[in-house]
């Protein structure tokens, strides 16, 4: 068999690694994550820091509470969960990564249809945020895997 062949054999043996179902999975999660770390400021805020407020007031605090935190808590939770999704993965864990970020964005997407037009940017920085996080969780995910295999 020539190089050639050899090498057209191989490259169809290499088959792009995507878990699918983790990817979902994972992306599903993460959205819960931000919403229970959201439930737990709001909830926390009414029972110790300010009790005894309106209705209407502790939705404001929530709606600002989302507006500051949910951002953040999305990439961070995104970057856990892409942690998580990675240990059963042998290659592609960055475009695991990125997909379960992807997969996050396009979960909360419809958000951005009802959002306040102050909000919007808001929400596009959140859908960076949560790509980001998935392609850092991706890339931590890599350099574990190499490190383990050079000290094997």
């Amino acid at each position: 068999m020539s190089t050639i062949e050899k090498t057209i054999g191989a490259s169809r043996e290499k088959k792009l690694d995507i878990r699918l179902g983790r990817v979902l999975l994972a992306a599903v999660l993460a959205e819960a994550a931000v919403i229970l770390v959201l439930v737990a400021i709001t909830q926390t805020y009414s029972l110790f820091i300010a009790p005894g407020l309106t209705n209407a007031e502790y939705s404001e605090f929530g709606q600002l509470a989302g507006y500051y935190v949910a951002p953040a808590a999305g990439a961070v939770s995104t970057f856990g969960m892409v942690l998580w999704l990675a240990r059963a993965l042998k290659s592609n864990f960055v475009a695991n990564g990125i997909l379960t970020g992807v997969a996050g964005v396009l979960l909360t997407v419809g958000f951005l249809a009802t959002a306040k037009p102050e909000h919007r940017l808001m929400y596009l920085i959140s859908f960076v945020l949560r790509i980001v996080g998935g392609y850092l969780g991706g890339l931590v995910s890599q350099k574990r895997a190499e490190f383990g295999k050079r000290v094997s």
